[in-house]
């Protein structure tokens, strides 16, 4: 027995000091512009452009949001077949376009011609108000034109084909650097964007996230030393709740902004930002503001 506890010992002695030493020399995430700004106001953030209230991802959504108050736009980036950054979420074209097959397919000019509109309808498909009415998929490079002054929510949907590289280079050319959040549900993508693009702010990969929510499972959540600044989740995964107060007031210490998504109920949203989150990414984000207590001037935007 006493042989067993002098094996034990030596190892655990080591894991406490690494422990030690990993505590003293963590650090908090580091402050960006982008979410500097808003100081400590919660932050609504319409998701595609508000997908619940108009066409995703189009010039048309994300002009609509900002002039309903929103403070940042989300958005999705694909590849054209001729090289071009194009907002879009879906890796096909039939859900959200009268278009058929792959984005990474068509040409800009192609993926242009489609109506990306055609699908939108607030009343299950009793009717299409947007169909014809000239709503396409934008280009990365119209959004930054169309909205410089506003923060932006850029996830990369595909990875290994030099998206990382042609990103940042589009937000150097455009100024706009301090102006987003770079998100990706792939790690070597996000890790490959910090390294073309360092000092612009990223949110936590799917490892990240892993990582932080079995530290602060195991009480540890003071040695991560965030190499993002914001932590985008989703209230739960499965029947796992991933947005436990625990988690978010351990994100908080961190110094991470938490962004949830993607939350539509008011019910929801209200008990989520009493709980800690900093962030709500929503389809709704008229009833976000609402929520919040700001004003929307969705009549201001009636057809």
């Amino acid at each position: 027995m006493l042989r067993v506890a002098r094996f034990l010992v030596a190892p655990l002695l080591l894991l406490a000091v690494a422990l030690g030493v990993l505590a003293l020399t963590s650090k908090p995430a580091q402050s960006m512009a982008v979410l500097s700004r808003f100081a400590e106001q919660p932050l609504v953030i319409a998701h595609r452009g508000g997908k619940g209230l108009w066409p995703e991802n189009s010039l048309f959504a994300f002009q609509r949001a900002s002039a309903l108050g929103v403070d940042m736009l989300e958005m999705d980036l694909h590849l054209s077949s001729d090289g071009e950054l194009v907002v879009i979420h879906d890796h096909t074209l039939e859900r959200t376009t009268d278009g058929e097959g792959p984005v990474a397919a068509l040409s800009l000019e192609q993926l242009q011609a489609l109506d990306a509109g055609y699908n939108w309808s607030a009343d299950g498909g009793q009717s299409y108000p947007y169909r014809g009415q000239g709503i396409r998929i934008p280009s990365f490079t119209e959004v930054l034109d169309s909205l410089p002054g506003t923060p932006k929510v850029i996830e990369i949907k595909v990875p290994d084909v030099g998206m990382e590289a042609q990103l940042c280079e589009a937000l150097e050319a455009h100024k706009q650097r301090d102006q987003v959040i770079v998100g990706s549900f792939y790690d070597r993508s996000l890790q490959l964007f910090r390294e073309h693009c360092p000092g612009v702010a990223t949110s936590a990969g799917p490892g990240s996230v892993r990582l932080l929510v079995a530290l602060n499972w195991l009480g540890q959540g003071r040695l991560l030393s965030p190499s993002y600044q914001a932590l985008q989740i989703p209230e739960a995964h499965g029947d796992l709740v991933v947005a436990s107060t625990s988690l978010l007031r351990t994100a908080a210490q961190r110094g991470l902004n938490v962004q949830l998504w993607t939350i539509n109920e008011q019910p929801d949203m209200r008990r989520l930002l009493d709980q800690g989150a900093r962030a709500l990414i929503t389809d709704y984000p008229d009833r976000a503001l609402q929520v919040l207590g700001r004003s929307t001037r969705i009549s201001a935007l009636e057809n």
